[in-house]
């Protein structure tokens, strides 16, 4: 597929279903206005969680980079009124950042962040597991680290998604960690005796997994 049909795809996807309204606005142009790293979901991707959400049920998350909460935003909005999301940030600015954005789009009810590094806090809240869905979008290097974590604290049924599973192509020619943390997360994912998995093509790829056994 070309890219200029690709984009033709996605907008047409923004335009039909995407309902990104001024508070989801206000946090991208602040992410940007703020100089933190332009590495959020798209619009369109963002819709994609929010209905894997509700489709699948989940009401007790966990998303490893808040970033911004852009995409916090949207997985809150997926959620049943009893639902809770708790998302792991590693910097102290962006985890505050994150909690304004939460509060201004009245979601800080059901979401809790915690600072601090991604197996540091995981391990940290595992004994409350099992876990409804786990969504990964942090340091690539972890991603593997991530996915045991996900094998081993989801429910039977939970779901384990990790963000730019096709890491912009570098995939193909890894060079850095990065690319290798990539290469070697997919293929553990596929791997993986207890999850039943596959990528989505959407955006930069969607990995996900579903825990079997």
């Amino acid at each position: 597929m070309s890219d200029t049909l690709r984009k033709r795809f996605n907008d047409y996807v923004n335009d039909l279903f995407v309902e990104e309204d001024d508070i989801l606005k206000f946090v991208r142009d602040e992410t940007q206005r703020l100089g933190l790293p332009l590495i959020n979901l798209d619009p369109f991707e963002g819709q994609m969680m929010k209905v894997l959400v509700a489709m699948t049920g989940a009401k007790k998350i966990v998303e490893v980079g808040t970033l911004a909460g852009y995409s916090g935003i949207w997985i809150a909005r997926g959620l049943p009124a009893d639902g809770k999301l708790i998302t792991i940030e590693k910097s102290g600015k962006h985890a505050d950042i994150s909690r304004t954005h939460f509060e201004k789009a009245g979601v800080s009810g059901q979401v809790t962040v915690y600072q601090g590094a991604g197996m540091d806090i995981l391990n940290k809240i595992a004994s409350d597991a099992p876990y409804d869905m786990l969504f990964i979008d942090a340091d690539k290097s972890n991603y593997g680290n991530y996915l045991n974590w996900a094998a081993e604290h989801l429910r039977i049924g939970g779901t384990v998604m990790a963000h730019n599973a096709f890491w912009g192509g570098n995939i193909f020619d890894p060079q850095t960690e990065d690319d290798h943390g990539l290469v070697a997360f997919n293929q553990a994912l596929a791997d993986h005796p207890q999850l039943m998995s596959t990528i989505i093509e959407v955006g930069d790829g969607l990995a996900v997994g579903v825990k079997t056994g």
